[in-house]
């Protein structure tokens, strides 16, 4: 993504702010709207791409259980940061773990989130992930696609994309998930379309997902009607269509009390 002259200048004042000790409410917001990742970072390589911040307040919604959460790719922490002020049928979280593989971000991100346990590293290195414990919710915006990173955890997914491994690495660290994935890696299209499409049973069932759900056993959930396509034109040098997926990886554990996870 090429920067122009303004979006160059707000990238510099968040700079700016960004060496004050504190940061208020404002500059928080300032900073995660306007702090560039593509301005040292080809962050198109990785396929790692900040979340909108109105769709992760819309993320956090999906959200079952968010006093103990676990942010995957946490980025700058812009998921994490939208669950602590914009929690509307859960607790506030108390316990909060990011776990960032860029060490510029988790720089960042710990003035957003300073109250955060900010983690530099691979969520595909076994030792860490063991070393994290359990939590009762995961979120994460994961790197889309064929993503190369350093790691040795075994999973059961045999599969290349980045972003079906970290659900299964979730589920090794949570009862409940909320996923943001492209649409071409969900079983079934609803944003940016007419009607709810479920593609499972169908030739238009992605074979990866099939591959997915047959060698984790882990079932993708509707969001009950959320449509990420009004914050298409808010990504940063990309426009994915998206769906925002809720998983549950202890069914038994299920308590459907908000209406916010319904099942297949």
């Amino acid at each position: 993504m090429k920067l122009t002259k303004p979006l160059i200048k707000a990238h510099e004042d968040a700079l700016r702010l960004l060496e004050k000790d504190i940061l208020t409410h404002d500059d928080k917001i300032f900073v995660i709207n306007n702090w560039q990742e593509a301005a040292e970072h080809m962050n198109s390589k990785h396929g790692a791409f900040f979340t909108p911040f109105d769709l992760a307040r819309e993320l956090d919604q999906c959200c079952m259980f968010s006093h103990s959460i676990i942010d995957l790719c946490a980025g700058i922490g812009t998921l994490s940061f939208a669950a602590s002020i914009d929690n509307l049928y859960t607790k506030t979280p108390t316990n909060i773990t990011c776990v960032e593989i860029n060490k510029d971000y988790v720089e960042v991100g710990k003035k957003i989130l300073p109250e955060a346990k900010w983690i530099t590293g691979s969520i595909l290195d076994e030792e860490l992930i063991k070393s994290l414990g359990t939590f009762k919710q995961s979120i994460s915006n994961p790197p889309f696609g064929n993503v190369k990173t350093d790691g040795d955890i075994k999973l059961k997914y045999t599969g290349s994309d980045f972003e079906l491994k970290a659900i299964e690495i979730a589920s090794m660290l949570s009862e409940f998930g909320t996923f943001l994935l492209p649409q071409g890696s969900t079983p079934y299209t609803f944003s940016g379309q007419p009607n709810f499409t479920d593609l499972r049973g169908t030739d238009q069932m992605p074979s990866k997902v099939a591959k997915f759900i047959e060698q984790t056993k882990i079932e993708f959930q509707f969001n009950n009607g959320y449509d990420t396509s009004v914050h298409q034109k808010n990504w940063r040098g990309v426009s994915p269509t998206v769906e925002i997926i809720p998983f549950v990886f202890e069914p038994n554990q299920v308590i459907n009390q908000i209406g916010q996870v319904a099942l297949f």
